[in-house]
């Protein structure tokens, strides 16, 4: 008992003590001859753990090969983005030694009319976002009478950019420019997280996510609007334009116009600010590569992670297979029967075998 660990009455050691000498880690000579191999079934159990971490085992080492091949400099995250470092550097020398007029046919420097196109493109996306934006939250949630939006037999739901609506909704809805400049916040900030590397794609894709659940939203409730001022119409001729939201090419085309162009904004946007970057062409590339070097210093870090895991996993696969082909004791009468009480700390095994059940009879 006190070998198994019973000191405070813990039945449990005892049970661990069974275990152990089960499984052949405390034997005499006499247990010793009565080593058995493990049933297929234990084996088979066993196997399909050691499968299980294998296939992990090679996962977590193509993902480090991706970081770093070793076998290949060429290849690997951390290879690449060491060239591109050192060709950056080998740029700046270039620039630091060669006269202004060499720089503008070599190297992709500031155009003034790449500049003047983006900016107006990024200013006409704007005013059609702010519109749309106002426009369609001014519908999904205020309403509009039934009698105004019939025309000539057809639903109107202007979509499109009118400054007259524009000036009306900003003078007499303050409280919906709320909207455009909700999406335009996004915008900014999915571009300024994205400069920041790797680290942040999961909050750029959070980001963006955002924003087309609110675009979803507001093209089903746009769709809902139009359904329930038809359905109040109550006329033969809009009976076929109440149909589901699958099927209601007005619901895409709202979030196409709300998602779609706010994406083309979003890439107009940083378009624009790459080009202004160009017109220091030294402070570009010295941005870059520390911006590099970041991003091989967080794959260096992950690299040893997924390295120390490797090592742990190794083990792991190492011992299941010692205990798969590890010999066991036969469960016997006596271990099916045994009993343990515990009573005031103190720890009885009250053994009944078949032999002994005889002899009383």
């Amino acid at each position: 008992m006190e070998q198994a660990g019973l000191y405070k009455g813990v039945a449990e050691a005892y049970k661990g003590m069974l275990d152990k000498i089960r499984t052949g880690s405390v034997l005499s000579e006499y247990d010793s001859a009565r080593l058995i191999p493990k049933t297929e079934e234990t084996k088979s159990r066993i196997q399909k753990k050691i499968d299980g971490l294998l296939e992990k085992y090679y996962e977590t080492k193509s993902r480090i090969d991706e970081i770093q091949s070793g076998s290949n400099i060429t290849k690997g995250l951390i290879p690449l983005k060491q060239t591109e470092i050192n060709t950056l550097k080998n740029q700046l020398d270039d620039i630091e030694s060669s006269p202004r007029s060499k720089l503008d046919n070599k190297f992709n420097t500031f155009s003034w009319g790449t500049f003047i196109l983006l900016s107006f493109l990024l200013t006409g996306l704007s005013f059609y976002l702010l519109y749309f934006y106002m426009s369609v939250a001014d519908f999904a949630l205020n309403g509009v009478d039934a009698m105004k939006i019939f025309r000539e037999g057809r639903l109107n739901i202007q979509l499109l950019p009118n400054l007259n609506r524009l000036i009306y909704l900003i003078i007499n809805y303050p409280p919906l420019i709320v909207f455009p400049c909700i999406f335009f916040g996004l915008g900014t900030a999915i571009h300024l997280f994205y400069e920041k590397g790797g680290r942040f794609r999961n909050v750029v894709t959070g980001l963006l996510a955002l924003v087309l659940i609110g675009d979803l939203l507001l093209a089903f409730q746009v769709h809902s609007s139009i359904n329930e001022i038809l359905i109040k119409a109550n006329r033969e001729e809009f009976k076929s334009l109440i149909v589901p939201v699958y099927a209601d090419t007005r619901f895409y085309l709202v979030l196409f116009l709300g998602f779609g162009v706010f994406a083309i904004w979003t890439a107009v946007y940083y378009l624009l600010q790459t080009e202004w970057v160009k017109r220091n062409q030294i402070k570009m590339r010295y941005n870059r590569i520390s911006r590099l070097q970041g991003e091989v210093r967080e794959l260096e870090e992950k690299r040893m992670l997924m390295e120390t895991e490797l090592v742990h996993i190794s083990k792991r696969i190492e011992n299941l297979s010692k205990e798969k082909d590890r010999m066991v004791l036969p469960v016997d009468n006596l271990e099916k029967t045994s009993i343990i009480s515990v009573r005031d700390g103190t720890a009885t095994s009250l053994l009944y075998t078949a032999g002994k059940k005889e002899k009383n009879r």
